[in-house]
């Protein structure tokens, strides 16, 4: 009974303390409440740490959800917008059935003002959220993610205490791992390499099972690849996610930070084989859109770095045959091919067959238009005259509100006038033959329709 007696004692004790400990929290943002009424800036900065130093200390008390606005509050009143920002983000996370959520939707609106125009359909993206995870550690998890993605000038600070106060509080938070990546992120956008190296290392070196440690060497090589210019190193961590990790999800995006490496360095063969490395890698995960751009990269570098049009010319139309089941995606692969047949290799029948493969297969896109005026200029190159003006006429009827129709309409026009004058011409003026060729009697058939 003593043994009880004690341990009730105790635990009447710890929630004396504890409630004693709350009143002096809730005393002391009462006091704050009061001091954010000052309109002296120096204050108001001094204020804002404070209010930090307390939501790290009080984040599980009723009172945090005021605390948050506080700040938030206080940071618009200092002009720091982009911390307000964070600010505003977390409390959205934290309290997503807020009490002041008007409140906090005032002082966003206030913010999203007061940010570059550029960032600003982002930010309200990404604080009109529906729904948040249920646990606590998850919520900020998912707040850190958001907020580290959008990479907002000015934010580095205020995130960079956000992550620590979360490892402080979440201590043993299920995918560390990869919030320690996110603030290897967040110090890359910042500049601060050296620190964002030590974070993809870290999570490579303490965490043993984690299933970044692919991602960690990948960002490893990129650091070194796309800021710090030691191609040598990148090398190093690009080939180590290839030969240790070949099954990994990293492969694909490895084959393509390599040949992007391999562009810099001008030695663009080989990022013409590591991009089509890549291509076939996202294709193999299903990344079909990342497969595409890997492949007009393919076609990019060999037409404008290798001189390799007829190279360039078969990866766009073998990629247009890989995707001919998106509109968008065949088209422009056509357009594309159809540019270089025309400027760089002078093939006006493999510039004039990626036109008609537009208008084949996808007979109603945005692109026809162009595509059929395009062909009938070239079949009027190749005397090909009735072809043309079947292709204007299609193309009149079709589209005649389109600039395109108006244009075909002068060069049926035009032939029309071209032919006639040759008709009407001196019988003096032409050659004298028994009987009128071939040819002759095709342009009097057109002569007629024409008319």
């Amino acid at each position: 009974m003593t043994k009880i007696k004690y341990i009730l004692l105790l635990a009447a004790f710890l929630f004396c303390a504890a409630d004693l400990s709350a009143q002096s929290a809730l005393s002391e943002l009462n006091f704050y409440k009061k001091q954010a009424q000052s309109e002296d800036k120096k204050l108001l900065e001094s204020l804002d740490h404070q209010l930090s130093a307390w939501l790290d200390k009080n984040y599980s008390l009723p009172g945090a959800d005021d605390a948050l606005v506080l700040k938030a509050g206080t940071e618009v009143r200092i002009k720091k917008y982009p911390a307000a920002f964070v600010t505003l983000l977390r409390h959205k996370y934290e309290f997503p059935n807020s009490v002041n959520a008007p409140q906090a939707a005032a002082l966003f609106n206030t913010v999203t003002e007061n940010m570059p125009k550029s960032e600003r359909e982002a930010l309200k993206k990404a604080y009109a959220i529906k729904s948040v995870p249920k646990d606590s550690d998850a919520r900020m998890a998912e707040f850190l993610s958001s907020a580290t993605k959008l990479e907002i000038k000015g934010s580095y600070e205020p995130l960079n205490a956000e992550y620590r106060s979360f490892f402080a509080r979440f201590p043993v938070y299920g995918n560390k791992d990869k919030m320690e990546l996110m603030l290897g992120d967040l110090e890359r956008f910042n500049k601060n390499y050296q620190a964002a190296i030590m974070q993809y290392q870290k999570v490579y070196d303490i965490y043993p099972s984690t299933k970044y440690k692919a991602a960690s060497l990948r960002m490893l090589g990129d650091i070194y690849a796309g800021e710090l210019k030691d191609y040598n190193q990148a090398a190093y961590y690009y080939n180590g996610v290839i030969k240790n990790f070949p099954n990994s999800i990293e492969i694909a995006t490895t084959y393509n930070h390599i040949a992007i490496m391999n562009d810099n360095q001008r030695d663009y063969t080989s990022a013409v084989e590591n991009i089509t490395k890549a291509a076939e890698a996202y294709l193999k995960i299903g990344q079909r859109t990342k497969a595409y751009e890997a492949l007009l990269y393919k076609a990019d570098l060999q037409n404008k770095k290798l001189k390799d049009y007829a190279g360039a010319t078969d990866t766009l139309n073998k990629t247009a045959k890989l995707f001919a089941k998106d509109e968008n995606k065949f088209v422009n692969c056509k357009l594309l091919a159809a540019g270089i047949y025309s400027d760089k290799l002078k093939d006006d029948y493999g510039e004039l067959k990626a036109y008609e493969e537009i208008i084949a297969q996808y007979p109603s896109s945005a692109q026809t238009p162009k595509a059929l005026y395009e062909a009938g200029m070239i079949n009027e190159k190749l005397a090909n005259y009735q072809k043309a003006k079947e292709l204007y006429q299609k193309l009149i009827v079709s589209y005649p509100a389109d600039a395109y129709a108006t244009k075909a309409q002068r060069r049926v026009n035009k032939i029309g006038k071209q032919l006639a004058a040759a008709q009407a011409a001196p019988q003096s003026a032409k050659p004298q033959k028994a009987a009128p060729t071939e040819t002759e009697e095709e342009e009097a058939e057109i002569l007629e329709e024409l008319k």
